[in-house]
């Protein structure tokens, strides 16, 4: 029985993605498995209670029947987190192991997913470090490339986890193939691989993983629809339209995949973003709805609007922030990732390593 757990040097680096890479790989090869989350730190209350709708996702693409509750058995958040740095444990470990071992009855593999970051959980016992000694697991560290403090931060987490779990090795995400590749295989390849860090995967930076819904927006932004129109379409760009029309269309005209953000009294600058031949989505702010024009022309053009209650800025600075990270929805840009990572991350290699308990 071998255990992998999916750790990351910083939060949104893709661990669900190289889960579900690993898990289809394994489906394909006609080999038990299963999927954990043992802690979650993103839950939707839309049912009463606290669900991890990635580890719901998850579990349905991988097409495995074990309970949500085994799979993600606690949903460490809010109140959870301050109960467990002020008594201690509260019984999580216990929870997590028994899910653990229903959930292995039967199978070759468990594929484990960390907490958000390495290090978060240490004040409460319930970090990356405890939940690998916790499950016997074997550690495979995923880090988003960005020069030398990618690999300052490979270093920290091998001191973290010197004398602990064993280390499969280092996945590097988002390296640019015509400035960093050479650099990476021929200096951090080897440099990594003499500090006990094999490199078993390499993905390359590719724009179309670095875009979200109009849906995903609604959701995370707590908005409100203006029109009726479909929410699926990829944003890849967000500019705030705070300029004159004129100005404003010129800078719309230019980018790709756009979603335009501006107060929802701006009427003008909302109709000159509708001008605009690739605007995917408008986001007003302020709890301002637009006029009937803008709405009648946003339906015809099949351009959803979105209202929120964010003022302008708060609003770009959320919207930034969801391009960074992989959503967990069944979709084309889904399949895109889990192929993308599929065919970037050595499969073979990272099974072949982890020790069989």
């Amino acid at each position: 029985m071998k255990t992998i757990l999916v750790v990351s040097t910083e939060s949104h680096a893709g661990k669900s993605v190289v889960c579900l890479a690993l898990g289809l790989s394994l489906k394909d090869k006609g080999i038990p498995f299963a999927y954990m989350k043992p802690i979650s730190y993103e839950v939707s209350y839309a049912t009463g209670e606290p669900i991890d709708r990635d580890a719901e996702a998850i579990r349905s693409i991988l097409g495995l029947e074990d309970g949500l509750r085994d799979i993600a058995p606690v949903p460490l958040e809010g109140p959870f987190l301050r109960e467990a740095i002020e008594s201690g444990d509260r019984g999580f470990r216990q929870r997590i192991l028994e899910s653990y071992q229903r959930i292995m009855e039967g199978r070759q593999v468990a594929l484990i997913e960390g907490r958000h970051h390495l290090g978060l959980g240490v004040s409460a016992g319930l970090s990356d470090l405890e939940l690998a000694q916790l499950l016997d697991a074997d550690v495979l560290i995923l880090t988003r490339y960005d020069g030398e403090a990618a690999i300052d931060r490979i270093l920290c987490a091998l001191r973290l986890l010197d004398g602990g779990p064993r280390v499969l090795g280092v996945i590097l995400r988002e390296v640019s193939l015509d400035t960093e590749f050479s650099v990476v295989n021929d200096v951090f390849v080897p440099f990594l691989a003499d500090r006990g860090a094999e490199v078993l995967g390499i993905v390359p930076f590719e724009h179309r993983l670095r875009s979200v819904s109009a849906e995903e927006i609604l959701d995370r932004l707590g908005g409100k629809q203006a029109t009726d129109v479909p929410l699926d379409r990829p944003i890849g760009h967000f500019l705030v339209g705070a300029t004159g029309p004129q100005a404003a269309l010129r800078s719309f005209r230019r980018t790709p995949e756009l979603a335009v953000i501006t107060g929802g009294d701006q009427t003008e600058i909302q109709l000159a973003a509708l001008e605009a031949p690739d605007i995917r989505c408008l986001i007003l702010t302020s709890n301002l709805r637009p006029n009937r024009t803008v709405i009648k022309e946003a339906q015809e053009k099949k351009v959803p609007v979105i209202v929120v209650g964010q003022h302008t800025l708060a609003a770009a600075e959320q919207c930034d922030g969801l391009l960074s990270r992989t959503w967990i929805h069944r979709g084309e840009a889904l399949d895109f990732a889990i192929s993308f990572f599929r065919y970037n991350i050595d499969v073979e290699r990272i099974i072949e390593k982890a020790v069989d308990h």
